[in-house]
Protein backbone atom coordinates (compact mmCIF):
# COMPACT_ATOMS: atom_id res chain seq x y z
CA UNK A 1 0.00 0.00 0.00
CA UNK A 2 1.49 3.30 -0.94
CA UNK A 3 1.65 6.31 1.19
CA UNK A 4 -1.43 7.85 -0.35
CA UNK A 5 -3.49 4.91 -0.32
CA UNK A 6 -2.85 5.30 3.71
CA UNK A 7 -3.36 8.35 4.10
CA UNK A 8 -6.81 8.42 2.24
CA UNK A 9 -7.44 4.83 4.45
CA UNK A 10 -6.68 6.75 7.63
CA UNK A 11 -8.80 9.64 6.06
CA UNK A 12 -11.90 7.30 5.94
CA UNK A 13 -11.58 5.55 9.36
CA UNK A 14 -11.53 8.97 10.94
CA UNK A 15 -14.19 10.10 9.08
CA UNK A 16 -16.27 6.68 9.87
CA UNK A 17 -15.22 7.44 13.99
CA UNK A 18 -16.59 10.45 13.90
CA UNK A 19 -19.92 9.74 12.45
CA UNK A 20 -20.57 6.37 14.29
CA UNK A 21 -18.46 6.66 17.53
CA UNK A 22 -21.20 7.88 19.83
CA UNK A 23 -24.34 6.07 20.20
CA UNK A 24 -27.68 7.06 18.39
CA UNK A 25 -30.72 7.52 20.13
CA UNK A 26 -33.39 10.24 19.89
CA UNK A 27 -35.56 12.23 17.07
CA UNK A 28 -38.61 10.85 14.94
CA UNK A 29 -36.34 8.88 13.23
CA UNK A 30 -34.53 7.58 16.43
CA UNK A 31 -31.38 9.05 16.45
CA UNK A 32 -29.53 12.19 18.03
CA UNK A 33 -27.60 14.63 16.14
CA UNK A 34 -23.97 13.85 16.81
CA UNK A 35 -23.19 16.19 19.55
CA UNK A 36 -19.53 16.39 18.39
CA UNK A 37 -20.18 18.14 15.50
CA UNK A 38 -21.65 21.66 17.06
CA UNK A 39 -18.83 21.80 18.94
CA UNK A 40 -15.83 24.30 17.69
CA UNK A 41 -13.16 21.60 16.87
CA UNK A 42 -15.68 19.49 15.35
CA UNK A 43 -16.96 22.56 12.91
CA UNK A 44 -13.50 23.10 12.37
CA UNK A 45 -12.90 19.34 11.50
CA UNK A 46 -16.29 19.44 9.36
CA UNK A 47 -15.30 22.24 7.49
CA UNK A 48 -11.43 20.74 6.64
CA UNK A 49 -13.29 16.92 5.80
CA UNK A 50 -15.70 19.72 3.49
CA UNK A 51 -12.45 21.01 1.61
CA UNK A 52 -10.66 17.46 0.94
CA UNK A 53 -14.01 15.84 -0.51
CA UNK A 54 -15.17 18.91 -2.02
CA UNK A 55 -14.67 16.78 -5.36
CA UNK A 56 -17.18 14.02 -4.36
CA UNK A 57 -19.45 16.42 -2.63
CA UNK A 58 -19.76 17.56 -6.34
CA UNK A 59 -20.64 14.62 -7.62
CA UNK A 60 -23.14 13.63 -4.75
CA UNK A 61 -24.95 17.29 -5.09
CA UNK A 62 -25.14 16.44 -9.04
CA UNK A 63 -26.29 13.15 -8.55
CA UNK A 64 -28.97 14.70 -6.63
CA UNK A 65 -30.15 17.45 -8.97
CA UNK A 66 -30.82 15.35 -11.90
CA UNK A 67 -32.57 12.66 -9.62
CA UNK A 68 -34.96 15.89 -8.29
CA UNK A 69 -35.50 16.69 -11.64
CA UNK A 70 -36.48 13.42 -12.83
CA UNK A 71 -38.64 12.79 -9.52
CA UNK A 72 -40.31 16.17 -9.65
CA UNK A 73 -41.08 15.47 -13.72
CA UNK A 74 -42.33 12.26 -13.07
CA UNK A 75 -44.86 14.05 -10.32
CA UNK A 76 -45.77 15.93 -12.72
CA UNK A 77 -47.46 13.71 -15.13
CA UNK A 78 -48.43 12.09 -12.19
CA UNK A 79 -50.40 15.22 -10.70
CA UNK A 80 -52.24 15.20 -14.11
CA UNK A 81 -54.29 12.29 -13.09
CA UNK A 82 -54.21 12.69 -9.82
CA UNK A 83 -53.81 16.16 -7.94
CA UNK A 84 -52.60 14.58 -4.82
CA UNK A 85 -49.23 13.98 -6.89
CA UNK A 86 -48.82 17.50 -7.94
CA UNK A 87 -45.44 18.60 -6.16
CA UNK A 88 -47.58 21.70 -4.89
CA UNK A 89 -50.28 19.69 -2.82
CA UNK A 90 -46.97 16.67 -2.01
CA UNK A 91 -44.86 19.54 -0.65
CA UNK A 92 -47.55 20.73 1.48
CA UNK A 93 -48.65 17.32 2.92
CA UNK A 94 -45.06 15.97 3.46
CA UNK A 95 -44.59 19.64 5.54
CA UNK A 96 -47.75 19.03 7.32
CA UNK A 97 -46.81 15.46 8.30
CA UNK A 98 -43.37 16.74 9.32
CA UNK A 99 -44.41 18.98 11.65
CA UNK A 100 -47.15 17.26 12.99
CA UNK A 101 -45.20 14.49 13.66
CA UNK A 102 -42.22 16.30 15.55
CA UNK A 103 -44.93 18.24 17.48
CA UNK A 104 -46.14 15.04 18.88
CA UNK A 105 -43.21 13.30 19.14
CA UNK A 106 -41.89 16.02 21.61
CA UNK A 107 -45.22 15.85 23.58
CA UNK A 108 -44.03 12.08 23.81
CA UNK A 109 -47.59 10.95 22.51
CA UNK A 110 -47.61 9.89 18.99
CA UNK A 111 -51.76 8.92 19.04
CA UNK A 112 -52.00 12.79 18.13
CA UNK A 113 -50.07 11.68 14.75
CA UNK A 114 -52.23 8.24 14.47
CA UNK A 115 -53.95 9.68 11.33
CA UNK A 116 -50.05 10.31 9.38
CA UNK A 117 -48.39 7.61 10.23
CA UNK A 118 -48.78 4.02 8.40
CA UNK A 119 -49.27 1.00 10.83
CA UNK A 120 -45.18 0.15 9.97
CA UNK A 121 -43.95 3.28 11.12
CA UNK A 122 -46.43 3.57 14.33
CA UNK A 123 -45.42 -0.30 15.93
CA UNK A 124 -41.40 0.84 15.34
CA UNK A 125 -41.50 3.85 16.57
CA UNK A 126 -43.83 4.57 19.29
CA UNK A 127 -42.96 1.20 20.86
CA UNK A 128 -39.08 0.31 20.08
CA UNK A 129 -38.23 4.29 20.87
CA UNK A 130 -40.49 6.38 23.29
CA UNK A 131 -41.79 3.46 25.83
CA UNK A 132 -38.16 1.85 25.93
CA UNK A 133 -36.71 5.76 26.74
CA UNK A 134 -39.95 5.95 29.30
CA UNK A 135 -38.78 2.80 30.89
CA UNK A 136 -35.02 3.99 30.90
CA UNK A 137 -36.19 7.29 32.91
CA UNK A 138 -35.13 9.39 29.94
CA UNK A 139 -36.96 11.96 27.91
CA UNK A 140 -36.20 13.47 24.32
CA UNK A 141 -36.30 16.99 23.83
CA UNK A 142 -36.96 17.91 19.93
CA UNK A 143 -38.22 21.29 18.79
CA UNK A 144 -38.55 22.12 14.83
CA UNK A 145 -38.16 25.38 14.06
CA UNK A 146 -38.68 25.44 10.62
CA UNK A 147 -37.81 23.27 7.08
CA UNK A 148 -35.70 24.47 5.12
CA UNK A 149 -35.92 22.25 1.82
CA UNK A 150 -37.94 19.38 0.78
CA UNK A 151 -36.47 17.17 -2.14
CA UNK A 152 -38.07 14.27 -3.94
CA UNK A 153 -35.35 11.92 -4.44
CA UNK A 154 -36.79 8.33 -5.56
CA UNK A 155 -40.24 7.24 -6.49
CA UNK A 156 -41.87 3.63 -6.57
CA UNK A 157 -45.26 4.72 -8.08
CA UNK A 158 -47.26 1.38 -8.16
CA UNK A 159 -49.69 -0.05 -11.17
CA UNK A 160 -53.24 0.88 -9.00
CA UNK A 161 -55.31 2.55 -11.09
CA UNK A 162 -55.60 5.49 -8.12
CA UNK A 163 -51.63 4.90 -6.96
CA UNK A 164 -52.89 2.95 -4.21
CA UNK A 165 -49.24 2.09 -2.43
CA UNK A 166 -46.73 4.10 -3.89
CA UNK A 167 -43.90 5.48 -2.24
CA UNK A 168 -41.59 8.62 -2.29
CA UNK A 169 -38.43 9.25 -0.31
CA UNK A 170 -37.59 12.76 0.31
CA UNK A 171 -34.70 14.88 1.60
CA UNK A 172 -35.88 16.85 4.40
CA UNK A 173 -33.88 19.56 5.50
CA UNK A 174 -34.64 21.48 8.85
CA UNK A 175 -33.71 23.55 11.98
CA UNK A 176 -33.97 20.90 15.13
CA UNK A 177 -32.98 21.05 18.20
CA UNK A 178 -33.18 17.07 19.52
CA UNK A 179 -30.97 15.33 22.60
CA UNK A 180 -31.93 13.47 25.53
CA UNK A 181 -32.21 14.04 29.00
CA UNK A 182 -32.60 12.17 32.57
CA UNK A 183 -35.76 12.86 33.82
CA UNK A 184 -35.30 13.28 37.52
CA UNK A 185 -31.46 15.23 37.01
CA UNK A 186 -32.61 17.28 33.88
CA UNK A 187 -28.83 16.57 32.86
CA UNK A 188 -28.18 15.76 29.16
CA UNK A 189 -27.26 12.42 28.13
CA UNK A 190 -26.68 12.73 24.71
CA UNK A 191 -26.79 14.95 22.06
CA UNK A 192 -26.53 18.91 22.56
CA UNK A 193 -28.65 21.56 23.28
CA UNK A 194 -29.51 24.43 20.45
CA UNK A 195 -30.44 23.95 16.85
CA UNK A 196 -28.69 22.64 13.98
CA UNK A 197 -29.59 21.99 10.51
CA UNK A 198 -30.18 18.47 9.91
CA UNK A 199 -31.18 16.45 6.42
CA UNK A 200 -33.38 13.05 6.99
CA UNK A 201 -34.49 10.65 4.77
CA UNK A 202 -38.64 10.78 5.04
CA UNK A 203 -40.45 7.73 2.86
CA UNK A 204 -43.90 8.59 2.43
CA UNK A 205 -46.46 5.96 1.22
CA UNK A 206 -49.96 7.06 -0.23
CA UNK A 207 -53.09 5.26 1.53
CA UNK A 208 -56.57 5.53 0.61
CA UNK A 209 -56.35 8.87 -0.76
CA UNK A 210 -53.15 10.02 1.96
CA UNK A 211 -49.93 10.67 2.24
CA UNK A 212 -48.44 8.80 5.72
CA UNK A 213 -45.16 8.36 7.12
CA UNK A 214 -43.62 5.18 6.39
CA UNK A 215 -40.13 5.26 7.66
CA UNK A 216 -37.56 7.66 8.30
CA UNK A 217 -33.56 6.97 7.40
CA UNK A 218 -30.44 8.91 8.34
CA UNK A 219 -29.24 11.99 5.39
CA UNK A 220 -26.22 10.15 4.87
CA UNK A 221 -28.00 7.88 2.25
CA UNK A 222 -29.40 10.73 0.07
CA UNK A 223 -26.88 9.50 -2.50
CA UNK A 224 -28.35 5.75 -2.53
CA UNK A 225 -31.50 6.85 -2.95
CA UNK A 226 -30.94 9.57 -5.41
CA UNK A 227 -28.86 6.53 -7.49
CA UNK A 228 -31.85 4.54 -7.84
CA UNK A 229 -34.09 4.49 -10.98
CA UNK A 230 -37.61 5.68 -10.48
CA UNK A 231 -40.06 3.09 -10.90
CA UNK A 232 -43.28 4.26 -12.61
CA UNK A 233 -45.93 2.19 -14.41
CA UNK A 234 -44.88 1.73 -18.20
CA UNK A 235 -48.43 3.63 -19.22
CA UNK A 236 -46.89 7.13 -17.80
CA UNK A 237 -44.14 6.93 -19.65
CA UNK A 238 -45.59 6.00 -23.17
CA UNK A 239 -47.73 8.93 -22.16
CA UNK A 240 -51.19 7.33 -22.95
CA UNK A 241 -52.55 7.81 -19.21
CA UNK A 242 -56.18 10.25 -20.03
CA UNK A 243 -56.95 12.27 -17.30
CA UNK A 244 -59.66 10.24 -14.95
Amino acid sequence: MTPKQKQLLFTIIFIAILFYADPVYAGPGGTVAKAFFKTWWGKTILALLTIIFLPLIIYIKTIEFFAVRNAKKELFKIGMINKDFSWLNVEKHVTNVFTRVHHAWSKEDMKEVSEYVNHWYWQNQQAVHLNRWKAENLKNICNLKGITNIKPLYLEISENENFEGSKIAFSICADIEDYLIDRDTRKTVEGKKGYSNEEKIWIMEYTEGKWLLDDIREGTLSLQFAKLKNVVPERLNEGVLSKS
